[in-house]
This record gives C-alpha cells, sequence and structure tokens, in this order.
C-alpha cells in the first residue's frame, strides 16, 4: 500500500502505508540475518569515527521524555537486542557492534541532541533515531553524511543517508487502500481527524483527497484543527453521529484514538476505526473492548505471524535472551541495526560511512531478513510510488489482533501503483 499520508505519524500520528513484501528472504547485495562476520578482515584498518579495532561505536536520538509517556526510548532495547545477537557470533569484521550513546531529545530539542551526537559521542552511525514532532536534526546527519537509521515518522527522512522502516513518506497523497478497505467492510459514511500540527493536518488531508479520488464511502465529518493533548471529544463524536459515519479513520496518537472510542461508546455511535497507531499488545489488552473489529496496519511481520520467518523468529529470541517485552518500538530498534549491519556486510572490510551509504543504496529489495516490507533504496529516498507497495493488516478481536483481508498462510496485501478500485489485490 502506498506510502502516504495515513502512515504512522505516533502524535502527529500520520500511519505509515507500508510498502511491504511478505517473502522472508534476504535484502539484496547483502546477507541479513545477523553476526556472521566473525574474523573476517578483522586485522583490517578502519580510520573512521567510533570505529576501533575492536568496536563498531554508534549512537541515537529519540524523544525518550515525551507529554505520551511513550516508551521511544525502547527502540534502543531492539537494536542493543540486535547487537548482542551479531556479538555472539564474533561481531562483524571481528569488532563488536556497540549501542555507545542514546541521547533523549525531549520532543523540541532534536536539533541539538543530534550535533551533540555527531560532535561529541564519536560514533560512525546514528541507530535508533524516533522522534515526534521535531526532526531538525535530519539535516545535521545528511550533511555529515552518516549512516542514519531510525523509524521514519516525520517528513524529513527524503535524505539519502538516512534509512527508515519504509522509503520517503507523501504525506497528503491519495491512495486506493482505505476506500478499498472501506468498500471491503461495507462501510459507507467516514470521520477523519487530525491534530493541527503540519504534518498530522497533510495526513488528514492525504486520507480525505483518497475518499474524494476513489469514492467508495463519503466523508461525513472532517477536522484538522484539534490540539494535541484534547481529552473530550464529545462536539465530534456527537457531530460524526448525526452524519451517520460507520467508519474512523485519524492522524492521532492512542490517548487521542482511545478517547475518541471512549466517547463513541458513551454516545452510542457504532463506528470501527482504523487505527494509525495501534499495534501494542498491552494497549489493546487494556482497552480492545473498545476497538472491536478496528483494523490495525503494523509496519513489520506482526509478531502473531505463523509459520514465523526467520528474521522475526530471531528477534523474538533474542528480544527474550535480553530480558526484554518486544513491542513497536523495539521491534523499529532492531530493524534499524540489522539494515546497519546489511550495509557494513555490503560496504566490506575496509568499510566507511560513505560505503556502506552507497551500499544500501543499490539494495532493491531489503526486507531485514523478512521483517520489513520490502524496499527498493535505489528509488525510495524521493520515490513515493514504487512499481507494487504491500501491507499488513490485522482485526482487533476480543483485545488480540488477527490477520485481516489475507488469505490463510499469506501476510500482506498488495496493490501495484496507479490501482484502481476495480485493481484486484495480491497477496505475499
Amino acid at each position: 500500500m502506498r506510502v502516504r499520508g495515513t502512515r504512522r505519524l505516533i502524535v502527529a500520528a500520520c500511519a505509515l502505508l507500508l510498502v511491504a513484501t511478505a517473502c522472508s528472504n534476504a535484502s539484496s547485495g547483502s546477507k541479513s540475518g545477523g553476526g556472521g562476520g566473525g574474523d573476517s578482515g578483522q586485522n583490517t584498518t578502519v580510520n573512521q569515527p567510533g570505529v576501533t579495532a575492536k568496536e563498531i561505536r554508534v549512537g541515537g536520538v529519540a524523544s525518550i521524555t515525551n507529554a505520551l509517556n511513550a516508551p521511544y526510548g525502547d527502540i534502543f532495547k531492539g537494536a542493543k537486542a540486535y547487537f548482542a545477537m551479531v556479538n555472539s557470533e564474533g561481531g562483524i569484521y571481528g569488532r563488536k557492534l556497540v549501542l555507545a550513546s542514546q541521547r533523549d531529545d525531549q520532543m523540541t530539542q532534536n536539533l541539538r541532541e543530534t550535533q551533540s551526537l555527531l560532535t561529541e559521542d564519536n560514533v560512525f552511525a546514528a541507530v535508533g533515531l524516533a522522534t515526534i514532532f521535531d526532526f531538525s536534526g535530519a539535516d545535521e546527519l545528511a550533511k555529515n553524511g552518516i549512516p542514519s537509521f531510525g523509524w521514519n515518522i516525520n517528513a524529513d527522512w527524503n535524505k539519502p543517508n538516512l534509512f527508515g522502516n519504509v522509503g520517503a513518506l507523501c504525506l497528503g497523497c491519495s491512495g486506493v487502500d482505505l476506500p478499498w478497505m472501506a468498500k471491503q467492510l461495507g462501510k459507507k459514511t467516514v470521520g477523519i481527524l487530525a491534530y493541527n500540527v503540519d504534518d498530522s493536518k497533510k495526513c488528514a488531508e492525504g486520507n480525505k483527497k483518497s475518499f474524494e479520488d476513489f469514492p467508495t464511502a463519503k466523508v461525513g465529518f472532517y477536522t484538522d484543527s484539534l490540539s494535541f493533548g484534547d481529552v473530550d471529544f464529545s462536539v465530534e463524536v456527537s457531530k460524526m453521529k448525526d452524519a451517520g459515519v460507520d467508519f474512523i479513520t485519524t492522524c492521532m496518537d492512542t490517548n487521542g484514538v482511545l478517547n475518541i472510542a471512549k466517547e463513541a461508546r458513551k454516545q452510542g455511535l457504532n463506528a470501527i476505526q482504523y487505527l494509525p497507531n495501534g499495534y501494542d499488545q498491552a494497549f489493546m489488552k487494556a482497552n480492545g473492548q473498545f476497538f472491536e473489529n478496528s483494523i490495525v496496519r503494523v509496519p513489520f511481520v506482526p509478531f502473531e505471524t505463523k509459520p514465523r520467518p526467520a528474521g522475526l523468529d530471531k528477534y523474538l529470541t533474542w528480544m527474550e535472551k535480553q530480558g526484554d517485552t518486544p513491542n513497536e518500538y523495539t521491534t523499529y530498534g532492531w530493524i534499524n541495526a540489522a539494515m546497519l549491519d546489511e550495509g557494513l556486510k555490503a560496504a566490506g572490510p575496509n568499510f566507511t560511512q560513505a560505503k556502506v551509504v552507497a551500499a544500501l543504496n543499490k539494495m532493491k529489495n531489503d526486507t531485514a531478513d523478512g521483517m520489513i516490507p520490502g524496499i527498493d533504496w535505489t528509488t525510495q529516498h524521493t520515490d513515493t510510488h514504487p512499481p507494487t507497495s504491500c501491507a499488513a493488516l490485522v482485526k482487533v478481536v476480543n483485545k488480540k489482533f488477527v490477520p485481516a483481508f489475507v488469505p490463510k498462510g499469506k501476510v500482506y496485501i498488495c496493490f501495484p501503483d496507479k490501482a484502481t478500485l476495480s485493481t484486484k489485490p495480491t497477496y505475499r
């Protein structure tokens, strides 16, 4: 499904509609899956920031302190787990991967913390980038050419050395996916809600355009003027009820969608939600009664997938060994670390920051060992319309996630670019 405005945006909350493939193959041009560097190249001298004869040091910047009380810092736990796996196999080129710096941008100090990461922390790469509103450090990372890996929920990731869990975002673009979903669910009237911040507003615009371009349902209610932190949605829900809304899609965080769901229950509004930020087992266990039959987009292979792809199995195993509970944030950290590993292997023993970036940018199907939809890095820093795009969708049933819209044994639903409502999806 097209990478467009309904993608995940935790606070600005755009749901990342992912370019995906269901195969668990390794990324093109590299041997993904962790470790394997061993003694190969261990005597090669590498004169690069953060690289010694024994270590490759990396660091990241995340909104650890945030108004959502969301565990953004958990992205580092996922990276550590991947590094532990690689290091248990001898590291790479005889060097251990070390997460040496975990900076907190506190939602508003990304530029400052990114500059400090680059000037003070002596790191080879930035791993574990996850910021809410402010990714002002993106230009600094690009200017310095440092290989950078993170959760690209912002519109600032279209830089050649920035690698996220999807390619470039197109906030505000329309696509067939949401209208197709509404049609499959038999929904006729849509409510669209967003915060009055730029990325969230663009996300909502994309949703609205989608239903205008592919009119399977009418937009009965629209607002992009909500204030972040709002808890009272009684007016909005009342208007949606009057309009006959039966399908709600938002560009908001989990606190916002939960308050909407509670108010809908209170007012008797019988509408399910499309959750751009809802793949959270603990959250759903506590609040799933308000989201029964709602649809959640998952920007990686869902944990419930059977059989498990190799990458997912390794991830869950090493998170358990580390004593941490897997969640969405830790998954991004693992994926970020896997991409760095892929880039190092593809660059060779005489690796440099520039060689790692160049090697990744030659890969046409980067799946992080089956953990994510396949990314063609030859185009995906700028091209928001891949030839075929896929996504995993799950449904909330009895407070748990179950596959939705795909045949048994399949993970992703896929549409070609330029798809119309008459286009039949394929499954992988």
